[in-house]
């Protein structure tokens, strides 16, 4: 997965904090606390908006920052007709500014139907960051907005072919998805309801700390997964009405 620049990174969060490389590295690596946003406004020291990159041959879309807006308190993700980093789209990515360890995650959305579309929330990190590939992951596909797609991975080994049946259509009204994660064990959950678990050795499941990330995209057309994609000729939108971490105090000093 290509993920954000370092030298980028690194020059947002000294414009931030208007810090030192030392302070700014410090903040990069040290994991956040718990916190909720309800999008009342765009926090900066928070979050970071994608912009100018393509995380791949199976995307038909680039990050751009004008996809991913706060307003009215929502978070809305677009993808659109406007062109970026050489893909034939644009599409949203908005990620934290800094890692989050083990604890529970929920994510209060509305995914979108439609063909060649994914609605996704990743806790990611990887070679980019200096770690392990770790990462734990839910995506609603836009060809059938009544199921849950999950994956994770753990030092580069992993299993993405999970798929639950919601019950509801995720496209309708917004229902809250989440992470429970602990070393031995990530629970994910769907209006509070375990869903899926994995379980195993701490070698066998995620460990490190990673960043958050809140994506809305449309795939290049070419894999039968999502199905082709067809501009609507009109921004499709997922919408997040807010975000929860809540830390492991427990497990503080992982």
């Amino acid at each position: 997965m290509k993920r954000y620049g370092t030298a980028a990174v690194f020059a947002g969060l000294l414009v931030i904090f208007g810090a030192s490389a030392t302070k700014a590295d410090f903040i990069l690596r040290h994991p956040g606390s718990s916190f909720e946003d309800h999008f009342a406004a765009y926090d900066q020291t928070r979050w970071q908006k994608g912009d100018g990159w393509s995380n791949g041959t199976y995307m038909g879309c680039g990050w751009n920052v004008r996809t991913a807006t706060v307003q009215n308190g929502r978070l809305a993700l677009s993808v659109t007709g406007e062109p970026s980093a050489q893909e034939r789209h644009s599409c949203a990515e908005f990620r934290t500014q800094r890692p989050y360890g083990y604890g529970t995650y929920a994510v209060n959305l509305k995914a979108v139907r439609a063909d060649g579309v994914m609605t996704t929330v990743s806790h990611y990190t990887g070679p980019h960051f200096g770690d392990p590939w770790d990462e734990m992951t839910f995506g609603i596909p836009g060809k059938d907005t009544t199921k849950l797609e999950i994956g994770y991975v753990a030092k580069g080994d992993g299993r993405r072919d999970i798929v639950v049946d919601l019950g509801f259509d995720a496209a309708k009204e917004f229902h809250t998805y989440g992470i429970e994660w602990k070393a031995n064990r990530i629970a994910w959950t769907v209006d509070g309801r375990v869903v899926h678990t994995a379980e195993g050795a701490p070698k066998t499941l995620p460990q490190t700390p990673g960043w958050l990330y809140l994506q809305f995209w449309n795939g290049s057309g070419a894999s039968p997964w999502l199905k082709p994609f067809k501009d609507p000729g009109r921004p499709l939108t997922a919408e997040v009405a807010w975000v929860r971490f809540e830390e492991d105090t427990s497990a503080l000093s992982n």
